[in-house]
Order: C-alpha cells, then structure tokens, then sequence
C-alpha cells in the first residue's frame, strides 16, 4: 500500500467534509466547524498549516440524525458512532473514506485500523449551576482518562507539542509515565462501555435547559469547549481552503474561551502535528 502524503490527506478530509456539508444543507441538519478547524478557519482561512484534522460539531437532535441518515448515500464515505455502531470505542462519530486505511499506532491493535475521517462531535447542554458543571467536567475527565487508558498501547505522548506551553519535552515525558501508569491499571476495562457512559451522562443536561452548550463528552486541558446558547441558534459562512462551512455566530467568544489569543500562532518550535497515525491507500 502506498501512503498517503500530508496533502493528498488533507485533499480527502476536506472531500469528506464537503459531502457532509452538502448532506447536512439538503436534510436541514445544522452543524458547524470547531476545534482547531475553526480556528484554522478563522486564522488561517484554511488547514492549521501543521495541523491535519477536521472536526466539526451538531447539536445533540442534529447529530443523532446525521448518524441515523447518512450512511448509503455514498458508497466512498461510512459513518460510525455509538448511535449507529455497537462495535464503536468512540464518545464521538466519524465519517472515514473507506478508499484508504489509516494505522494508529497509539491505540491497542483491536482500534487501530479505521480509514482518513473527520471527527464530528455531539453538542449538548453543560449545566447552569457552576458546582454541577465541575462535577460533569471532573465525572467526564475520569471517565475519558480511563477509556484511553483502556485503548492506548505504550507509546510516548505527544501531547503538548504543538501548544504555546513551556517546557514542553518536560511535560511531554511526565505525561507518558502517567500514561503507562494508567495503561497497566486500566488494562481489564471495556473501552466500549466506558465511552457509553460518557455519551450517556453528557446528555443528562439538554440544550433547551441551559445558558451554555459544549462538546461535553471530550474534555481539553481540563476544560470543555463552550459557548453560549445563541451562538448555535445563528451561523455564518466563513472561508475554509476553497470553500464556505458554518461557523457558530459566537466564533470568537468559543474560540477565546478556548484558546485565549488564538489569533497569535504558537512558537515555530510547537508548529508540529500531535498526531500518531499514517494513512495508507487501499
């Protein structure tokens, strides 16, 4: 098999996104670029140079839809999440192009294989009360530690790579202890039923009950990425590479929260993928 370069992959997540766009207009689904594709967006008017990922997010009702209609519609692309697959190890979905395999070799060999995807994830309430949103991000913390504990093989973390943190070789090489910790430890779990449960709890706070919505089941740096409520009621089109995705009206203030400057890039020493997979065609 031959692999994939950075561009060509970059080339087929960005045809997946576009189909998904496209599907998502002509069945009123509403979704939205997040992460650091929105932040790409924004910045760079396109991929985070170094980066070669695309997220986007739907709210809760959109995304259970999304992955009830979408498979069938093109016999390139698959969708697979929890809502349609019982054999899913994710808290979140994925759309992969089943015209490639890619080979992760971060995870156990049981979840390694999978194709090029974007990741979509779920949009749910996060709780009013601040003590109950702690409880919800510390329960979802524990809970995602243990599931990528129970899925990860030993190899080094790079996690901190491309962040503007110091000392980040450091940090790189506390993590990884911690993390071969947590592997041995967490070894009899099933990864499957722990990410259930994540999916689970973060549905127990509904949009229509709170001030502020998050991607509640993936927590980053000890946070969830959040924004107002009104900012997924409006959404506007913003320039990705060669085309227009959505983007949430409270861009800024989610990207803020999330990043703090986002528009200032890390030190070019950080300018670095924190990825650990290779893509292959088939």
């Amino acid at each position: 098999m031959k692999e994939l370069t950075a561009e060509e992959l970059k080339q087929i997540q960005l045809n997946i996104l576009k189909h998904v766009a496209e599907f998502c207009d002509v069945n009123g689904i509403k979704y939205f670029l997040c992460g650091g594709t929105l932040l790409g967006a924004i910045r760079h008017k396109g991929f985070i140079p170094w980066d070669d990922d695309i997220d986007i997010a739907m709210p809760r009702k959109d995304y259970v839809r999304f992955f009830e209609l979408y498979d069938n519609t093109n016999g390139r692309y698959r969708a697979d999440s929890l809502e349609n697959n019982p054999d899913w190890h994710l808290s979140v979905g994925r759309v992969g192009d089943l015209n490639t395999v890619l080979y992760d070799h971060v995870l156990k060999e049981k979840y390694a294989n999978y194709h090029a995807f974007i990741d979509i994830f779920p949009v749910d309430g996060v709780p009013n009360n601040s003590v109950k949103h702690k409880i919800l991000l510390y329960c979802q913390k524990l809970l995602s530690t243990l599931a990528n504990a129970s899925s990860f093989s030993y190899s080094a973390s790079n996690h901190f790579s491309d962040s503007k943190e110091v000392n980040i070789n450091l940090k790189n090489n506390i993590r990884t202890c911690i993390k071969y910790i947590l592997i041995t430890l967490c070894f009899p779990f099933s990864t499957k039923k722990i990410q259930r449960l994540v999916n689970f709890i973060a549905q127990l706070t509904s949009i229509s009950e709170s001030n502020m919505v998050g991607l509640t089941t993936y927590v980053w740096n000890w946070k969830f990425e959040v924004l107002k409520k009104e900012s997924i009621d409006k959404f506007v089109l913003v320039p990705f590479e060669d085309s227009e995705f959505y983007a949430p009206i409270g861009y800024d203030e989610y990207l803020s929260s999330t990043y703090g400057d986002y528009i200032t890039p890390p030190p070019k020493a950080s300018q670095v993928s924190h990825h650990n997979f290779k893509v292959y065609w088939k």
